[in-house]
């Protein structure tokens, strides 16, 4: 491919934040190929990744390393090269830098101390998965990758409740199993997801169906295991209000609280029901309330 370079060059002093494909060699845009082409320097998450890049766009350049592990150090000389004039491209192994992955430090300082920081957006799975979604609500809260221990993604998840807008998370292939389950022990089956899978890519697949189907999906088969996940959760305002815990499982909490901690007896219920465990808390809240005023009410006719 043929790319004019004399318009668009990168400029001295000049960070730029360039996004690369997250899987589809097509998704380059003309003004990344003619940044990368034209700056001094290449800062990259991975060399050897960048290195691939640079062959199939038929571009040579002088590429450091930016890795999570070094990006304040890194971000000391990038800095310093900046201020001798040099122009500086930094980049990831796919996709948007400083979303989820390495960049945000460098531009953070980078802007602190005078340069001009100039993005060249391309790829983003988090757009790429919201295109596709159907989403139609006015915003979305993205929280990137939930945490790898079990006990702290389970306290990330129960957060979410309380969100009116959908939330949109990364996972990897070896938690999403363990992370659909969480997201069902806590959301009950019902609720509706998107998952985007291996997105650009030739195996991408994306899907709509309920936490239960979700779950039932990807232990289906191997292959549904392999690549990143972007997730979407379909929270709402009136999806919430509209929830209902059926009359039976309010007599059986009741019951349970008798004789269990509030905890057990919501974790209990809220399996049963399949409802969200927030939405039973509150019901037996109201309803310990109610049990305290009528042992109250008992002692004074004592």
């Amino acid at each position: 491919m043929k790319v004019d370079l004399s318009e668009g060059e990168a400029r001295p002093s000049t960070l730029y934040v360039v996004a690369t494909p997250i899987g589809n060699m097509g998704d380059i845009t003309l003004r990344a190929i003619k940044v990368l082409g034209s700056v001094d320097v290449i800062a990259a998450e991975d060399t050897r990744v960048t290195k691939g890049l640079l062959a199939k766009l038929k571009l040579q350049g002088r590429l450091i390393s930016y890795r999570e592990h070094n990006e304040v150090t890194s971000s000391n000389g990038i800095i310093k090269l900046l201020s001798s004039g040099n122009s500086v491209a930094i980049v990831t192994d796919a996709g948007t830098p400083a979303i989820c992955d390495p960049g945000a430090v460098l531009v953070s300082r980078a802007r602190e101390a005078g340069y001009h920081v100039e993005p060249v957006p391309g790829a983003s799975a988090l757009t790429a998965a919201i295109s596709v979604s159907g989403l139609s609500q006015a915003g979305f809260l993205f929280k990137g990758f939930l945490p790898a221990k079990a006990s702290e993604r389970k306290f990330v998840l129960t957060n979410f409740e309380s969100s009116d807008v959908p939330v949109v998370v990364f996972e990897s292939p070896h938690r999403i199993k363990e992370c659909l389950f969480d997201m069902v022990s806590i959301f009950g089956h019902d609720l509706k997801i998107f998952i985007g899978r291996e997105l650009t890519k030739v195996h991408e697949e994306t899907v709509l169906f309920t936490l239960h189907e979700a779950v039932n999906w990807v232990s289906s088969g191997v292959y549904q295991s392999r690549g990143e996940f972007v997730i979407v959760l379909f929270f709402s305002a009136s999806s919430r209000e509209d929830e209902k815990v059926p009359q039976e499982a309010r007599e059986l909490l009741r019951e349970l609280m008798v004789s269990l901690s509030l905890k057990q007896a919501v974790d209990i219920v809220a399996k049963y029901a399949q409802v969200r465990r927030k939405k039973v808390y509150q019901i037996a809240l109201e309803m310990k309330e109610e049990l305290d005023i009528n042992k109250i009410g008992d002692h004074k006719h004592e």
